[in-house]
């Protein structure tokens, strides 16, 4: 797992609002800094790497919620949500699909072959929850969400 990113610039001296929008806004630009590594599907750690960093961002919010309205807060914990569950289901096939495929190589043949055909059919819905993925992180770009999501921690803890 990646560790958390320093939060630059964070001081004592700031106030609420002010470290509030320097930890929300590092945490959104990680998340968003593994988009493409996610995307590619080469390496399952990006999808990992880019869930994590989204269940951090998730926590922040949660803490910092006091410095948004609350019609602010809940679109963007529910956009953000979006994004975590479609890097949750393609992780979770990954590891799924890594287990299985480790766990035939020890089974006689005839399991093989049943498990042969579940991770064929497991690949084809990591396939879907992929495209699901690229979809949901295309729309969310494509609203604007790395803007808005700027522009709400700009406004609200300045």
């Amino acid at each position: 797992m990646v560790r958390a990113r320093e939060v630059p610039g964070l001081s004592c001296d700031d106030s609420f609002r002010q470290a509030a929008g320097k930890i929300l806004w590092t945490r959104f630009d990680e998340m968003m800094s593994f988009r493409a590594e996610a995307l590619k599907g080469k390496d399952i750690e990006g999808v990992h790497d880019m869930r994590v960093a989204s269940r951090r961002l998730r926590a922040a919010l949660e803490i910092f919620r006091d410095v948004f309205s609350r019609k602010q807060y809940r679109e963007l914990r529910a956009e953000i949500k979006l994004v975590a569950d479609a890097l949750g289901e393609v992780r979770d096939l990954d590891v799924l699909q890594e287990r299985l495929e480790r766990d035939r190589r020890d089974r006689p043949r005839s399991q093989q072959l049943v498990l042969k055909a579940m991770l064929e059919d497991l690949r084809q819905h990591r396939q879907g929850a992929r495209e699901n993925l690229k979809l949901t992180l295309t729309q969310a770009e494509e609203s604007g969400l790395p803007r808005r999501f700027l522009g709400a921690v700009a406004l609200e803890t300045s």
